[in-house]
């Protein structure tokens, strides 16, 4: 029996609202936060000049230093000795009474500055190690391919992309069978390899005419976006061909279910994919095993 789509669950990362601030701004271009974050500076001078003495603005500088600190790069240095020229520019020009003695200005600058920077350093630091924890938490630590959670970003993006393109769309499951018999026997670092195998197969047979992930287990899938059902069987008999040629050295051999569902108009959503590509492989391992099958949307099986 298939399995429930809803078992290819991914984790939800929870983040602090500062994190998602931090990682919303992440996925905006570098420059344009750059240009916003320098632009700003620039408003937070004239809302400090214009601004009577009792309504201290100078921590809104912070702002534009925190918005490129979360651009990356040096660009949160640049923009935080800005901010520090222009604030402390607009207190000298404002003060009130006998100016300022050069070595206090001097300090201020220098005390400014640092504050600032440090500010930025955190924003880009964290920024940094969300997008590493973002990374991590989308790809398999063994064989490093996209896991569960990355394939369904992944074909809602292609579903969303089907819907104004109409061009097809191709999934495929791969499973691989023997694969526990193969593990008991020479145990699980053999199995291990095996696994690392079939990802670098994928990667290399597939991975510039689509997308591969590992799903968890010995489950694998595949999306070919702009891809007949025709053309989708030649590349996924390939790969199969491919596949047992790189694990035919292993005894017990091992061999691979693979099912394909070609979508002309688009799923309604991710689930209905993933059911339709489960199904398909589920038939091929419970009767023919070890070959290649794949259905149109609505249509009969054919046998690659």
């Amino acid at each position: 029996m298939s399995r429930d789509p809803a078992d290819l669950h991914f984790v939800r990362i929870t983040r602090s609202p500062l994190a998602a601030v931090i990682e919303w701004l992440g996925r905006l271009p570098a420059h344009r936060l750059t240009t916003a974050s320098i632009a700003l500076v620039g408003l937070m001078g004239v809302a400090d000049y214009w601004t009577i003495r009792d309504v201290s603005v100078a921590v809104a500088y912070v702002l534009p230093v925190f918005l490129a600190g979360a651009a990356g790069g040096r660009s949160s240095t640049r923009v935080a000795a800005i901010s520090t020229m222009t604030w402390t520019g607009i207190e000298v020009l404002t003060r009130v009474g006998p100016p300022l003695p050069p070595g206090i200005v001097a300090w201020n600058l220098l005390a400014r500055f640092a504050v600032l920077w440090i500010v930025g350093s955190l924003a880009s630091h964290l920024a940094e190690r969300l997008a590493e924890a973002t990374d991590l938490s989308r790809t398999d630590p063994l064989t490093s391919l996209p896991n569960a959670r990355a394939f369904r970003e992944t074909a809602d993006d292609e579903i969303a992309r089907m819907r104004q393109t109409r061009a097809p769309l191709t999934a495929a499951y791969l499973d691989v069978d023997g694969f526990k018999a193969m593990n008991d026997t020479n145990g699980h670092a053999a199995g291990d390899e095996v696994l690392k195998t079939v990802a670098r197969v994928l990667e290399s047979s597939i991975g510039a005419h689509g997308s591969v992930a590992r799903l968890g287990g010995d489950e694998f899938a595949v999306l070919l976006p702009g891809t007949t059902l025709d053309e989708a069987l030649g590349r996924l008999g390939w790969l199969h061909h491919e596949l047992l040629d790189a694990t035919g050295t292993w005894s017990p051999r091992v061999g691979f279910s693979i099912g394909a569902v070609a979508f002309d108009d688009p799923p309604r959503d991710t689930a209905e994919l993933v059911e339709r590509a489960d199904r398909v492989m589920y038939a091929v391992k419970h009767h023919s095993r070890n070959t290649v099958r794949g259905e149109h949307a609505g249509s009969p099986a054919q046998v690659g």
